[in-house]
């Protein structure tokens, strides 16, 4: 219904008067009073809006309203936002965070902290009258306690894109589908998934860089530091060069590659990785965590995977591989099967057979166990300064950060 008067008056005042008048909030808020809290947090100066929007929502806040820049916007946006049974409307939580940022602010304006706060002790005593008591303790504890969001520093700001070949009896078009998510929280790892597309895959890398821009639109005004590329490709097209793409931003200036700007990184899923080798995987990821992980690399003149599998599998530190050849060779595809197998979280491999020796010796020193953890960044540096390394695929693989799974189409029965 919302969407619909959204639809046919697009920003009219009597389209966002209706919208408020479905609010899930009704019982709790008239829209005359909605305006007025409204427009008193339009006045306040509030930090990280993103992050108070996730708190309010717990987290699960889809479409965050990137155009809004005040408190008061986001408070009538979260008018519409739905809840679970027996929780806090989110537009009462946020207006709590607000409440406990202004009280922590000397130069906050004492009358909107008084009337704030008398409007947020009104909707606690109304929550009781209704017999809302879990409601009402959350909103009663958040006004006593001021408590604190936590936030998490080990979740990158990233993009993900999976690019799947679909299969088309008798096609010429070589389609694939192509499906993203975002996450820019640091309050937990919840991506959100965007659009898909079908293209032919000569399409494909000019449809990666458009997403890639216009996430960096979204992010820019929100959150700073490094953005993640994360790819989860189909087996067949893991040794695609997804970080050579090239970003074109004038006539007058030459294409720059992904990879020169951006960490990229390929991800897993379970036809790379099956689900049996999680444990192993699991065991792996946490030896890694604890700065005790070591990297093996796979011997040039030993093309028996059989013997790479058995080096891997009796090293518990191990957490990194490097392969010999890449895997759309047949022994680097049985390395990469022998590395996945052994759960071994992070593999890396030069496209490019003719410099892998050279870029082996390139890689060296960025695999020293005290500098694992930097690996994604230091890649990146190679691929804009090294040469031999400018064709080097990643993989980087945290189980603590799994990405939905795509459900197949299936034929109509």
């Amino acid at each position: 219904m919302q969407r619909g008067v959204q639809y046919v008056g697009p920003g009219t005042p009597w389209a966002e008067r209706v919208i408020r008048l479905l609010s899930p909030a009704e019982d709790l808020l008239d829209p005359p009073e909605a305006l007025q809290v409204a427009t008193l947090l339009r006045g306040c100066e509030v930090e990280d809006l993103r992050i108070l929007y996730q708190v309010a929502t717990e987290g699960k806040g889809r479409g965050f309203p990137g155009a809004f820049q005040d408190a008061g916007h986001v408070f009538e946006f979260l008018l519409d936002a739905p809840t679970g049974e027996r929780r806090l409307l989110p537009h009462l939580r946020f207006a709590a965070y607000v409440l406990g940022q202004l009280l922590q602010r000397r130069t906050a304006d004492q009358d909107t902290v008084s009337e704030l706060s008398r409007w947020l002790y009104r909707q606690r005593d109304q929550l009781r009258a209704e017999n809302k008591d879990p409601e009402a303790t959350e909103l009663e504890r958040l006004l006593r306690q001021r408590l604190a969001f936590e936030t998490r520093t080990d979740l990158p700001t990233c993009l993900i894109v999976e690019i799947d070949p679909l299969a088309v009896p008798d096609g010429d078009d070589d389609p694939h589908l192509v499906t993203h998510w975002t996450h820019s929280s640091p309050l937990g790892w919840n991506p959100e998934r965007g659009g898909e597309v079908e293209l032919p895959l000569a399409r494909v890398a000019d449809h990666v860089v458009e997403l890639v821009l216009a996430a960096e639109r979204d992010w820019s005004p929100q959150r700073g530091g490094p953005l993640l590329l994360e790819f989860r490709l189909a087996p067949e097209l893991v040794n695609l060069s997804v970080d050579q793409w090239p970003r074109r931003i004038s006539e007058e200036l030459p294409p720059r590659a992904l990879g020169a700007d951006y960490e990229v990184v390929l991800r897993s899923d379970r036809r790379l990785r099956p689900d049996n080798t999680y444990r192993r995987w699991y065991d792996r990821w946490h030896v890694f965590l604890d700065g005790r992980g070591a990297a093996h690399l796979a011997p040039l003149d030993d093309g028996d995977a059989g013997n790479v599998h058995a080096s891997l599998m009796g090293g518990a530190d191990v957490v990194a591989c490097v392969l010999s050849a890449p895997p759309d060779s047949p022994q680097g595809r049985a390395q990469l099967d022998a590395a996945m197998d052994a759960g071994v979280p992070i593999v890396l491999w030069c496209r490019d057979s003719a410099t892998n020796g050279e870029f082996r010796k390139a890689v060296t020193e960025v695999l020293q166990p005290q500098k694992l953890k930097k690996l994604p960044e230091s890649i990146h540096q190679l691929r804009s300064s090294t040469p031999t390394c400018g064709n080097v695929a990643l993989l980087w693989d945290d189980p603590g950060r799994p990405i939905p799974e795509v459900q197949p189409l299936r034929s109509p029965s």
